[in-house]
């Protein structure tokens, strides 16, 4: 692969397209399996809280409550245990070709976990200032180096947590198409910290658009393997501070250095360079509804959400953090329409909720659905309208089994009620906000198809999550234009119990 040759996001996507009969033969080396957390000499180690977690919140109203509400009460260490460990942690463990395996909080493409978590300390009950690492299998904080909060009195900013990719952790598998998996990983992540936050009833803010060479300079990154992707802040007071990194604490005295690993990272410089290009912070732009286009066809009916009356399902939210699984052992089995509508406009909820970056990217997000076996739906192709309050109906048909074929013959897909489809004009995106705009699309995306996962286990039906297709085929598959692409398909509907 001619890596000097990709000089945009569109051209990396492309780059690494899957061609059916033409994907290289891989070997997954279980030997040098990625390690699934970081290891240094820490200046200190504090255990994170292992108390029950007990937050009687209903799923629903979280999903709809803006970022930038709750309590300002100080913030101490159990508080930033409890939203740790429903955000990351470890629910459940299992070996794989002999090696520990660790489920968490979040789904990861092939199970690989490539982000890790690192906490910057301003102000808190509990904690001394500095930064740490997030050791979330081991359950602890690790001090790296400790710090001086020299904006105390100047702003409330008690912690921000700083989320990473790491390349071969994803790459071991996926090789250059890593960069994909990497920032939908994040996306849900992502999504998972800022549902406990707020379930906690925590003011914060999420910032993507930062200076990545401030960022991992302050973390120690070495960027050709680990990268800087979000940040998310948290406050002790109302006001929102517009440039949170500038008030990070700044780190003095020695710091802990980090351990060999056990596994050695193979390189793909193609990953460098995707990274590379999205290092541009780009400036707000205004999404031409006519340049967002994705398919070829025009709608042949729209179909309001507001028109389906759905009974309140109540969710407790903990509950389907702790219960979330992968769960693909679909059966076609007819989805009641209370159920699906309430999926569907759960999943459709965090559109034009944001006041961060990503939010801008949103319009060039295509959102769509592949159903069958919905009741109140015609068996088809839809794509939400642009305020997310319709479905316009595309294309009627049974779409599931071809769907299946294109995402590498995966039988399961073609039992699935509903397939939620994210795509998008990459010329347009390019366009309008750079390569970078690549980087926050997906990681938004991440973040929908999180909520689906968790209104989907609130619902008690299954869902998964698949990257890996066929890319030409299922461009054609939906007959998109050629300048866009589906990249994400989250498949729910009723499971065999």
């Amino acid at each position: 692969m001619m890596d000097d040759k990709i000089t945009t996001a569109k051209e990396y996507h492309w780059a690494t397209k899957y061609i059916r009969h033409r994907m290289k033969p891989h070997y997954l080396d279980f030997k040098n399996y990625p390690d699934p957390i970081k290891s240094y000499d820490f200046l200190k180690k504090i255990d994170l809280t292992k108390d029950p977690i007990n937050i009687d919140v209903d799923l629903n109203s979280i999903f709809i409550q803006p970022d930038e509400t709750g309590l300002t009460s100080p913030l101490r260490l159990n508080t930033l245990s409890e939203i740790l460990a429903l955000s990351y942690g470890v629910t459940r463990t299992g070996l794989t070709n002999g090696t520990p395996f660790y489920f968490r909080t979040t789904p990861s493409a092939g199970g690989l976990y490539p982000c890790h978590l690192y906490l910057a300390v301003s102000c808190m009950e509990g904690l001394e200032t500095g930064l740490y690492y997030c050791n979330m299998i081991q359950e602890f904080l690790g001090l790296i180096q400790r710090g001086e909060n020299s904006n105390q009195g100047k702003n409330e900013l008690s912690f921000s947590l700083f989320i990473t990719g790491e390349f071969f952790n994803s790459s071991w598998k996926y090789r250059e198409r890593a960069f994909r998996y990497v920032l939908l990983d994040s996306g849900h992540l992502i999504e998972n910290i800022s549902l406990a936050i707020k379930a906690l009833g925590r003011v914060f803010s999420i910032d993507y658009n930062f200076d990545d060479e401030k960022v991992s300079r302050f973390l120690s990154l070495d960027n050709t393997m680990e990268v800087p992707l979000a940040c998310l802040n948290v406050f002790q007071a109302e006001q929102i501070i517009k440039n949170p990194i500038e008030a990070l604490p700044d780190l003095t005295g020695p710091r802990a250095q980090g351990k060999k690993r056990l596994s050695s990272a193979i390189s793909y410089p193609l990953l460098q360079k995707i990274y590379d290009l999205g290092k541009v912070v780009f400036q707000d732009n205004e999404s031409d509804p006519k340049n967002t286009q994705v398919v070829t066809a025009q709608p042949q009916k729209t179909i309001h959400l507001s028109d389906f009356k759905s009974s309140p399902v109540k969710m407790n939210y903990m509950n389907t953090v702790i219960h979330r699984r992968s769960k693909r052992n679909f059966i076609p089995k007819e989805l009641d329409t209370n159920k699906a509508f309430t999926l569907i406009r759960l999943a459709s909820s965090l559109f034009g909720s944001q006041t961060d970056q990503a939010g801008k990217v949103d319009p060039y997000l295509a959102f769509g659905i592949s159903c069958q076996n919905v009741s109140g739906l015609d068996d088809g192709f839809y794509l939400f309208s642009r305020d997310r309050l319709s479905l316009l109906l595309v294309s009627k048909g049974r779409f599931q089994n071809n769907l299946s074929r294109v995402c590498l013959d995966q039988k399961w897909i073609a039992n699935a009620a509903l397939n939620f489809l994210f795509m998008a004009n990459l010329a347009s995106l390019e366009k309008g906000f750079g390569p970078r705009g690549y980087r926050h699309l997906l990681m938004q995306s991440g973040r929908i198809a999180q909520r689906i996962y968790l209104a989907a286990t609130g619902l008690e039906l299954g869902c998964c999550g698949v990257g890996a297709l066929y890319d030409e085929e299922a461009q054609n598959l939906f007959d998109l234009n050629e300048e866009s692409a589906l990249f994400y398909v989250v498949s729910a509907g009723p499971v065999k119990k």
